[in-house]
């Protein structure tokens, strides 16, 4: 597997991964309204959102009557969030890197959905992560995290795949494994779009089943509380939902 220093430059941007798009903004109502009912959210608590993109949840969660604060690294995709949110006062956004941010138990609830936990080079980076929810969040606070399950990946694989984009673009995935001590993929996206210059990106996903993020959310001083393979509140199964949603609990 290749080094991939600074990758995320190259793979987060609207030409190669644009979050924003109209079916995952769709999307995100039915979404927000399970994550909401999960963390047991009342109107007027407070949200951080870690990798909101282009605020598509964050947006949806002000809605509800939370109080919002969405992170992202991408300036491009916040300047689109920014966008959206204007005229609604209870949802604020930062550019910042969510290994950094200073809170101290500011948080009812934290949230970090759409497999954008799993993206550092080093696996100190995702403890470090995990810490800091875990700081920001108030004595029993609730965090809900959301990737794709390894154990989905190892049982049914993906390799070299195309598919239509909802703009009508094509997408090719061309999928390299790791295995050994710590699991991980990298993932070429080649984007191919009607009148416009083919894109092409690399990124890497680290590889969390059930086993590994429970482990390292117990590490972090969070202890995990339930577990759905999906955020419609789909029934987790090990091996056989791709995706792994987990809440857990600040003590």
């Amino acid at each position: 597997m290749k080094t991939l220093k600074n990758w995320t430059k190259n793979f987060f941007k609207a030409d190669v991964f644009h979050p924003g798009d109209a079916i995952h903004v769709a999307a995100a109502i039915h979404e927000t309204k399970f994550a909401s009912k999960a963390l047991g959210l009342k109107r007027g608590q407070s949200v951080l959102d870690l990798c909101c993109g282009t605020g598509r949840h964050s947006l949806q969660f002000a809605k509800r009557g939370y109080k919002v604060f969405g992170v992202d690294a991408t300036r491009e995709y916040l300047m689109e969030a920014v966008k959206n949110a204007k005229g609604m006062k209870d949802v604020r956004f930062a550019v910042g890197d969510m290994r950094k941010r200073p809170f101290n138990g500011e948080f009812d609830a934290a949230v970090n959905m759409w497999t954008s936990f799993v993206y550092f080079l080093k696996e100190s980076d995702d403890m470090r992560t995990l810490k800091g929810v875990a700081r920001a969040l108030k004595p029993g606070g609730k965090f809900l995290i959301d990737i794709v399950d390894a154990d989905f990946l190892l049982k049914h694989g993906m390799r070299r795949n195309w598919s239509r984009m909802p703009d009508g673009g094509y997408l090719l995935e061309d999928v390299v494994y790791r295995q050994k001590t710590d699991p991980a993929h990298t993932n070429t996206w080649t984007v191919l779009k009607p009148g416009k210059k083919p894109a092409s990106a690399t990124f890497f996903v680290r590889s969390y089943n059930y086993a590994r993020m429970s482990a390292s959310l117990k590490k972090a001083g969070l202890k995990p509380v339930k577990v759905w393979g999906g955020l419609n509140g789909e029934r987790y199964v090990k091996g056989e939902t791709k995706r792994l949603v987990m809440l857990a609990r600040k003590p």
